[in-house]
């Protein structure tokens, strides 16, 4: 049964997806059951890991620039990461600023809005999900960028035909959008107990999907759609480091989710685009989770060179080191695997030398200590911190 306006403003496919679950799907509900419980593993490592002004802020931004360039590029925007940090750094933005750059500018606005708003809500008491934010959104996602037809934070009134290969809108007027607007902001207030009804990954998942099927604006109806999906991930404090990772996923995989979103019209079935949603974000999670461990394993391994350099008078001659030792170790953790000559030449590098014997001796003390890894690709030679070396340690 394909999906109709009489349908969609019920917003009861979720609803209809429980019950299927309860009648024939068992295989479906151990397999999600299963996705969401590595993702609440991975999340809860995440929030467990302790944090610090600065100790997580380039893992921050970093991911924030990876889902702008993700959620513009899946409607065809295309931005360099150079391009999105300029924007993300520039405030307030020139008077004069590229068509590009204005996009990356105002995705960062949303993002803020997104954080500001979830946790003024959840100040005050429960957070209530209103009209006024899915319009706000658009609004700042659209701000300063022309595009015929369409007019920030306004709802159209013609009909509209969109995605590849091009379908009608469902809602056909102002009128409809307006109903469904309505009905929309209720359904994402209510609060159910069945399997996917109360699950916050599928209600994310939905959450886009049901905006994109509305289609209110004259244009930027995905990004929207895919902030208030971030929207509901970060209200329910699911990944705190970057809430709007699933927009990566779906740009990566971009011809099958235009197929997913295609084939829920078709069928009224959603559970397949939960299931690979949910799986994708579960991806995300795990990949920024790394990323976490990683800035830890950095950390323990500038604590241990820095005791040593502390107790180098208590350790045996194998292992006294000095503060140029400790320095580059340190500038390695900032740096990661990078080519061994560029690292050599590197002036920071170069200013902790004034001969190439202290240079050379050193070098050959952290090998032996096992302080850094040197690794050959294609013939030529990377330097990186060894962080294989913590396992062992014992201080």
């Amino acid at each position: 049964m394909a999906l109709s306006y009489n349908k969609l403003i019920r917003y009861d496919l979720l609803d209809d997806a429980d019950q299927r679950l309860k009648e024939s799907k068992k295989e479906f509900f151990f397999d999600f059951f299963s996705v969401c419980q590595e993702i609440g593993i991975a999340d809860q490592f995440i929030r467990d890991c302790p944090s610090f002004p600065g100790s997580t802020k380039s893992i921050i931004k970093d991911e924030l620039v990876s889902a702008i360039g993700s959620t513009l590029a899946i409607e065809g925007i295309m931005l360099k990461e150079e391009e999105i940090k300029k924007a993300l750094e520039t405030t307030p933005l020139e008077d004069k600023i590229r068509r590009k750059e204005q996009h990356a500018a105002n995705s960062r606005d949303v993002y803020d809005y997104i954080q500001k708003e979830v946790l003024q809500g959840k100040s005050i008491g429960e957070f209530v999900y209103k009209e006024e934010h899915i319009t706000t959104i658009h609004k700042l996602f659209t701000t300063n960028i022309a595009s015929l037809g369409n007019q920030p934070g306004a709802y159209r009134n013609t009909s509209t035909s969109f995605g590849d290969p091009r379908k009608i809108s469902l809602c056909q007027n102002y009128t409809d959008i307006y109903v469904s607007m309505k009905n929309y902001i209720e359904w994402l207030n209510t609060k159910k107990t069945g399997y996917l009804t109360s699950n916050p990954i599928a209600k994310a998942i939905m959450s886009h999907y049901y905006l994109t099927e509305i289609h209110p604006f004259g244009d930027g109806n995905g990004r929207t759609a895919r902030a208030v999906e971030a929207m509901v991930l970060y209200e329910e404090a699911i990944n705190p480091y970057c809430f709007w990772s699933l927009a990566n996923f779906w740009n990566i995989n971009r011809n099958e989710y235009i197929t997913h979103l295609g084939n829920i019209r078709e069928t009224c079935d959603p559970l397949d685009f939960i299931m690979w949603g949910a799986k994708g974000y579960l991806d995300e999670v795990i990949r920024i989770k790394e990323r976490v461990l990683q800035k830890l394993k950095s950390l323990m391994l500038r604590d241990y060179v820095s005791w040593l350099l502390r107790e180098k008078k208590h350790q045996p001659p194998e292992k006294r080191i000095n503060q140029r030792i400790r320095d580059v170790v340190f500038l390695l953790t900032d740096l990661g695997k990078i080519p061994l000559d560029k690292f050599r030449a590197s002036p920071q590098y170069e200013s902790l030398y004034s001969n190439k014997s202290s240079k050379s001796r050193d070098f050959s003390k952290m090998k032996a200590l096992d302080f850094i890894r040197i690794s050959e690709v294609d013939g030529k030679k990377f330097i990186e911190p060894n962080y294989d070396v913590l396992e062992r340690l014992r201080y």
